[in-house]
Formats: structure tokens, sequence, C-alpha cells
């Protein structure tokens, strides 16, 4: 990796951008009419570093939570106990949260502003269409 900044400051930048793609896929799954509100659980070993769940709220702005079994597999588990039932209420009875993790004060603001310069920026290059860059700056507040 070039450019200019610390080992630390270039690795918090790769985990920003990495929280920006993660905000613009729920921007456009809202975009096509998806429900993108209600609980969000992280998932995975990443969920072991706490700054980077952190970060992953303050981007969202939104509360996450980090289930006792961070496992992956446990969602397709879910799934395999729902035929005939509604996935949420197997997922209420067989998840159990460690931990939510609600945004920073203040980290709105910060992270929305940058989040909204990458933007820009794709459109900008043709890799993001106009439609999905202007609902991204709507719910961006910009």
């Amino acid at each position: 990796m070039g450019g200019g900044g610390s080992e630390v400051d270039r690795f918090a930048a790769v985990l920003q951008g990495v929280g920006y793609v993660e905000r613009l896929c729920y921007d456009y799954l809202d975009l096509l009419g998806a429900p993108v509100d209600g609980d969000l659980l992280l998932t995975g070993g990443a969920t072991r570093n706490e700054y980077w769940c952190q970060l992953r709220a303050d981007i969202l702005g939104r509360p996450v939570a980090v289930p006792d079994n961070s496992e992956p597999a446990l969602g397709m588990a879910v799934l395999a106990a729902s035929p005939g039932r509604d996935p949420a209420d197997v997922a209420a009875e067989m998840v159990r949260i460690r931990v939510t993790i609600d945004p920073r004060v203040g980290s709105g603001e910060r992270f929305s502003a940058s989040y909204v310069a990458l933007v820009d920026e794709l459109e900008g290059r043709g890799w993001l269409g106009p439609a999905l860059a202007a609902h991204a700056r709507e719910r961006a507040g910009r």
C-alpha cells in the first residue's frame, strides 16, 4: 500500500472504506425497496475486534449486536430450523446477544461526510449510477 500516513492510519482507512461499502450496500437495498431497518447482527471472526464492531456501528449510524456465538454458520442453522416457521422467531429462540454497540455521539456527522465524499468520487468516475448516488446522499442527509 502506498501513500502517506502511518501503517495504523492506512489500516484505519481500509476499515473505514469497507464500512462505507457496507453502508452503500444498505443504501442500495433500501433503494430497491428491501427492508433495512430492524436489528443488525454482526457475525464472523472479525466480531472479536471491538474497534471494528464500534466502527461499523459508527459508520452505519445504528446499533449493532454481537451474538454469543458469532460464527457465520449460525445463520444457516437458524434457516435449517425454520421450515414452517418465521426465521425471525427461530432466531429469537436460538441467538443470544453478547453485546449491543451503539454509535458514538458525533460519529454520524464525521462518517457521513467522508461517506458522501466516497459516493461523489464513485459517481464521478462512473462506477456508481446517479440514482444510487443520489439516494445514498439523501439517506446521509446531504
